[in-house]
């Protein structure tokens, strides 16, 4: 194990048993004695600057908390496994800890377990903190389960660190249609999806664990919904191994897709350097770079992007798992049928047309370049040419040669000047 990834879990497990609020005064603290209402009192009067303590102990939640257009609020446990807020016997709310229209909010030091629906979501926030946060249903996998663990969505300045996510029914960690993120040090594990960065723009996702999950970490944009088309994400020095655990998501979501045994798949994204990450013990696929187009799914949009373009995946290490493939869901169905095994790399071979040129060539900076990987199994589907999968059979290439090419750096400068004002010019 790389040693700044061994650094992640002891720093999760120290931070687990550590009093993160020593000094705090006694007015910050939230009383054990009819908790439920009086942090949420607080959290409705929260002035701006202050902060919020949570003592320690293991506190039963009924109804979903949650504030809105608050300014500059910490809110604050005794530790992730300390302080623990249950929502087993939830009887009211769609989340567990909603928080909308706020600036400059900070959770860290505590865990939400067993939501009715997402653990905590935050909207249309600007300047949000998540720091040594844990999310669980501890009931192990079910599509009962809520979707989302941490779900900052439609959010500009995002940090999410040292925390960890477990068996949630669609995305442990989560980052959607949001602007200048960063997510490092987090574990992910049994869930559908790690972490998934959707629809997102200037960010990076780097020195986190994802294993155990039915796939580790996804980079995607959708159609359809209020922003389109991200784009500028580095994903790099990530440990991404032994993703095959069972997709429990409900039929119908796009997660459902999702073959047990993928390691990372992107989608209709452009603009993405993926670099030295560790990708190892899938039985299905270690990378799939793959457009909208390849799901089947129909979209709307006049404005959305479906293809995949300047992608930049390098010196990356793969290995294969021992185990078959997929055979549970469609897609895996489909690869297992056409490679009977597993590959590490996949593309789908539709690209942009208005990318292509005279001669069917692609603009070099829209290319997807795939270079110094090892000596790795690749194959192109070559599905923009359609045809039932013995045809498509006919059609695959697994010549890499094409893709060995290479990119500039993707330019993330300022994802994260709102964490250290100071260092803004």
């Amino acid at each position: 194990m790389k040693l700044s990834l061994l650094i992640i879990l002891l720093s999760l497990v120290l931070y687990a048993c550590t009093d993160i609020n020593p000094e705090s005064s006694d007015s910050d603290r939230i009383s054990k004695d009819n908790f439920e209402k009086n942090l949420q009192e607080r959290l409705i009067n929260a002035k701006e600057g202050e902060s919020i303590v949570l003592p320690e102990g293991t506190f039963n939640i009924q109804r979903q908390i949650s504030f809105n257009d608050a300014q500059n609020v910490t809110i604050s446990g005794a530790g992730m496994k300390k302080t623990v807020l249950s929502f087993k016997n939830q009887i009211e709310g769609a989340e567990g800890l909603s928080i909308k229209g706020s600036k400059g909010i900070t959770l860290k030091g505590f865990s939400i377990l067993d939501t009715k629906g997402d653990a905590i979501k935050i909207q249309d926030s600007e300047d949000v903190k998540m720091q040594y946060i844990g999310v669980s249903w501890t009931s192990g996998p079910s599509p009962e389960n809520g979707a989302y663990g941490l779900y900052p969505v439609s959010c500009k300045n995002v940090l999410l660190e040292d925390c960890e996510a477990s068996y949630a029914m669609d995305a442990g960690i989560y980052v959607g249609q949001s602007e200048n993120i960063l997510v490092r040090r987090c574990y992910a594990h049994h869930n559908v999806a790690g972490i998934e960065i959707e629809n997102s723009t200037n960010g990076a996702v780097y020195d986190n664990i994802a294993e155990k999950n039915t796939a580790g970490l996804l980079i995607f944009d959708m159609p359809d919904i209020p922003v389109a088309n991200g784009a500028r994400i580095s994903v790099h020095n990530n440990i991404v191994r032994n993703n095959n655990f069972m997709n429990f998501s409900e039929k119908g979501n796009v997660v459902n897709m999702l073959p047990p045994g993928t390691g990372m798949l992107l989608m209709a994204h452009t603009q993405m350097d993926v670099f030295e990450n560790t990708i190892e013990g899938h039985n299905t696929l270690g990378m799939g770079i793959v457009s909208w187009l390849f799901t089947g799914k129909p979209f709307k949009s006049k404005k959305y992007m479906p293809f995949c373009s300047a992608i930049n995946v390098y010196n990356n290490t793969f290995k294969a798992g021992s185990a078959p493939s997929d055979t549970t869901t469609d897609f895996g169905r489909l690869l297992t049928g056409l490679f009977q095994g597993y590959r590490d790399v996949i593309t789908d071979g539709i690209f942009n047309p208005g990318n292509l040129d005279d001669q069917g060539k692609i603009n070099p900076e829209k290319r997807i370049c795939i270079r110094n990987n090892g000596d790795i199994s690749f194959v192109n589907l070559n599905a923009h040419q359609g045809g039932e999968p013995q045809q498509m059979a006919a059609n695959m290439n697994i010549d890499a040669d094409a893709f060995d090419c290479e990119l500039e750096s993707v330019d993330i400068s300022g994802h994260d000047d709102w964490i250290n004002p100071e260092i803004v010019e």
